[in-house]
């Protein structure tokens, strides 16, 4: 007699960030919880809530990665009421409850993930047999408030701290990017925060380069409004230091149609693979000046073996691990690179490399522990769910 092999663990993973390629900051911190679910011996099946456009090559990634597909057109107001803040209501779209139940139906989730707070209404509807998982991406409780006190209209999403407690309220566990967010979390009274860190895999070595016959820089960014302040804080003060750069700045992405060339810097666009990208460069700067959440362009770069020069904004959630140097402006940055870097750019560079590894050996370290901790969590929630269900 044959004994049929009982079918996977299962997780419903719900988001309406557009996947593939995973060429934006919280879509690689999806695609990294993917990893992580893959690893325990879970089999992930995706709804993808459809804000971010669908074509034919995104579909057929999408069926390749995962093993059920659903997809749903967005109906969500996206209202933003007077003062610029949002109700959950208002950004969530009640027909994903019903799209998830069949699933659920179907396919027996053990796991419910979602992300971003104005998702969680949807755990509401899974019992208790059922792990539900929130992964927040970032604080949006008075985040519009942020945005004031720089002098920047604000924009996305932003709520109260009484909706985003609420949301806590519905996960089973809340995963945090950054560990002053989840002790944030903490003190205002959320026992169930998980600080799960994010860290990409190391493809490249830390390789200094033995000569400079000419510094070469990077930055690749999105359009959003803090990187647009940023880089154009950034290429002001190049412009006051020298009208002709005496290095060259390579800058891409989506940043790029809000940055004016100057001579030495130069807008390539949308890049491809980021290897090459970072393969092109001695140095990654990310000049921030502001923001929200974690500057997964901060860590980016050493995953690609390249060093990377920062402000106190984009070392954000990083400074209790972080030897490489922290400049207190896009302007001190750009004295560092003149007064500093360029003189003796081989021997800063080695230094710089030297930083650059005791960095990426502190997140490792962490996120191995949290990755642990987390795998650990789900492991005895899930248990205890299926007995309580039995």
């Amino acid at each position: 007699m044959t004994v049929q092999a009982p079918p996977p663990p299962r997780v419903l993973l719900v988001t309406f960030n557009r996947l593939m390629p995973a060429d934006q900051g919280n879509s690689r911190r999806i695609m990294q919880l993917v990893g992580v679910y893959r690893r325990l011996g879970y089999e992930i099946d995706l709804v993808y809530h459809n804000e971010e456009g669908l074509d034919a090559g995104l579909s057929q990634a999408m069926q390749a990665e995962f093993g059920r597909v659903q997809v749903l057109a967005s109906r969500a107001s996206k209202r933003i009421r007077e003062g610029h803040f949002a109700l959950l209501s208002d950004w969530y779209d009640p027909a994903l409850a019903q799209v998830c139940q069949e699933m659920h139906s179907l396919r027996g989730y053990q796991v419910v993930h979602v992300n971003y707070v104005w998702y969680a209404p949807l755990l509401t509807g899974f019992g208790p047999e059922v792990v539900k998982v929130l992964d927040s991406h970032d604080l949006f409780a008075e985040r519009s408030e942020k945005y004031r006190l720089a002098g920047m209209k604000p924009s996305w999403f932003s709520t109260t701290l009484a909706e985003e407690d609420s949301a806590f309220r519905m996960a089973d566990a809340v995963l945090a990017i950054q560990r002053g967010e989840a002790q944030e979390m903490a003190a205002r009274g959320h026992r169930h925060v998980l600080y799960l860190p994010y860290v990409e895999a190391q493809v490249r070595p830390f390789e200094p380069p033995a000569q400079v016959p000419r510094l070469r820089l990077g930055y690749v960014g999105s359009g959003n409004d803090w990187n647009v302040r940023s880089m154009q804080a950034f290429v002001a003060a190049l412009a006051r230091k020298a009208p002709v750069l005496p290095f060259q700045v390579a800058v891409a992405g989506g940043i790029c149609r809000h940055v004016r060339e100057m001579p030495g810097l130069v807008n390539i666009g949308f890049v491809k693979e980021l290897g090459g990208f970072y393969d092109g460069i001695d140095l990654a700067l990310n000049p921030m000046v502001g923001g929200t959440g974690l500057k997964i362009k901060t860590v980016e770069p050493l995953s690609f073996g390249k060093p990377v020069l920062t402000t106190p904004s984009g070392a954000e959630g990083l400074a209790h691990l972080w030897t490489l140097p922290v400049l207190d402006s896009p302007e001190a940055l750009v004295d560092y690179l003149f007064d500093t870097l360029l003189p003796d750019p081989v021997a800063c560079l080695a230094a710089l490399h030297a930083q650059a590894v005791t960095s990426r050996a502190a997140l490792d370290e962490e996120y191995a522990q949290q990755t642990g901790r987390f795998s650990r969590w789900l492991a005895q929630r899930v248990s205890a769910a299926a007995l309580a269900s039995a």
